[in-house]
């Protein structure tokens, strides 16, 4: 318990928005998690070295927008930034020159680019935007980072997609995804999450089909990303919920745990606060209530 009050005030001591609000949290014990050991749900082979000491909350660094790169792939060279001629390198290489107004977690994904028309072009998700940028590609990247990213976070309010000024290469929509299930699953940069991940992605797609939960345009994706942090702590999930506005980061994730994501978070918005690692910033504004230190 004090492991985890001290994380807290470490990470409120970085200013970040760690808690929601205490009528979101549930415990493992309100989602009725599997009994230890279980023959239910296909567990994780036991030679992983995972981290089961460490506290979870606080160990996501503050950020404030997230983009996933559509690459159709679900593993990529270690070093995304070092992947010669890829939109991730040239535009984490121009990121580093420019230095953003705040943190941009840039990620590889197994989306596919559905909506890119020009040779050697992808689509990019920008959250808490949600949208979808397509045509992006070596070339126009900087046009790309100063058009969406190097711009101000949106208010609520926002109802109409940014305007591309005239860049007539880039075409903007709205994200097609109601609410996002992202995996770590780079396994080339560290194995625990390349091994956790298409488990993790079995079972939610098994709940997800349970419930009778539409997956693909116009309802919930599970996506495949590349190192978000904390491989220890795999499996690694992130949920983007709320039009893209709320990003729930959760470690230690095992099949057990599915099922109750999918119903307290996905369905009910409510936060597991054993599983919680931290949030985007700015996920819970809409709600009226502040967090309460009750950890």
């Amino acid at each position: 318990m004090s492991g985890l009050i001290n994380a807290f005030k470490s990470a409120i001591g970085r200013g970040q928005d760690l808690l929601p609000p205490s009528d979101l949290l549930v415990t493992e014990e309100d989602c009725n998690a599997c009994p230890n050991p279980c023959h239910d749900h296909k567990q994780f082979p036991s030679y992983l070295k995972l981290d089961n000491h460490t506290p979870l909350l606080g160990s996501t660094k503050p950020y404030s927008r997230h983009i996933l790169i559509a690459t159709g792939k679900s593993d990529w060279a270690s070093h995304i930034d070092e992947e010669k001629d890829t939109v991730a390198a040239a535009l984490l290489h121009h990121m580093n020159k420019v230095s953003p107004p705040f943190r941009i977690v840039t990620t590889n994904s197994s989306l596919d680019a559905m909506h890119s028309t020009i040779p050697d072009s992808t689509d990019i998700i920008v959250l808490p935007d949600n949208i979808l940028v397509s045509n992006v590609t070596v070339n126009n990247v900087e046009q790309f980072y100063d058009l969406f990213l190097a711009t101000p976070l949106p208010s609520k309010s926002d109802a109409e997609l940014p305007d591309t000024k005239g860049h007539s290469e880039l075409k903007v929509i709205k994200n097609m995804y109601t609410s996002m299930i992202l995996l770590c699953s780079h396994r080339r940069r560290d194995k625990r999450c390349g091994v956790t991940a298409p488990i993790l992605a079995q079972e939610f797609d098994h709940i997800l089909r349970q419930k009778d939960i539409h997956e693909g345009e116009g309802g919930v994706t599970i996506v495949m990303v590349s190192h978000i942090g904390g491989h220890k702590f795999a499996g690694n999930v992130i949920l983007y919920t709320h039009e893209g506005r709320r990003g729930i980061w959760y470690g230690r994730v095992n099949p057990c745990h599915c099922e109750a994501i999918v119903e307290q978070t996905l369905i009910e918005g409510k936060v597991i606060k054993d599983l919680y690692r931290g949030s985007m910033t700015h996920s819970f504004d809409d709600e009226k209530t502040t967090a309460e230190v009750q950890w």
